[in-house]
């Protein structure tokens, strides 16, 4: 598939990307904490980190289409549009909208403080990892529908080894091989 997407495109939807998978980096390599005040800041740290993931996916959605846009609030408004006019398909998403809760995780000062046990942290981690893997699968589908198969693994091919070799990598050998 041939790209649509001019050279300026592609390079700011390969930087918007990079945040992304860097922000999901971040949330997939935070290990387990045996110290419960170095946790509890840790619980106030994966949420931006998952949110950041989400907000940076989308605006490489955008940015593939020349829609450059980085005002949060506008992007999730824009999002719950698409959510409720069915952009992102049936699914999973009549029940448990991961868009809608990742977006409720916007960094804030007012939010309360968080006490998990090692336990519930090691399973609120997983979770948004699980939720930042389905919003990105629909996100990176559409890029590489835009870009085409060799842009995509041009920009994939361009990456760090740390995300190449690993999760974005693999995301991105699945969605060549069944696109």
């Amino acid at each position: 598939m041939e790209s649509t997407a001019t050279t300026p495109q592609i390079d700011k939807v390969a930087k918007l990307l990079l945040n992304a998978w860097s922000a999901e980096y971040a949330l997939r390599i935070r290990p387990l904490i045996s110290d419960q005040s170095e946790m509890d800041t840790s619980v106030d740290w994966i949420f931006p980190q998952a949110y950041f993931a989400f907000l940076f996916s989308v605006r490489a959605v955008l940015a593939v289409d020349g829609i450059l846009v980085a005002n949060p609030e506008s992007i999730e408004k824009l999002v719950t549009r698409w959510v409720a006019n069915g952009r992102y398909g049936n699914g999973i998403f009549n029940n448990n909208n991961p868009l809608v809760e990742l977006m409720q995780h916007r960094p804030s000062t007012s939010k309360k403080p968080v006490r998990l046990t090692k336990a519930e942290f090691a399973s609120l981690q997983q979770k948004l990892i699980q939720k930042i893997y389905a919003v990105s699968i629909i996100h990176e589908t559409y890029i590489l529908n835009r870009l085409g198969d060799e842009a995509y693994q041009q920009l994939i091919n361009s990456l760090p080894s740390y995300l190449k070799d690993a999760f974005v990598g693999a995301r991105a050998t699945f969605l060549l091989t069944n696109n």
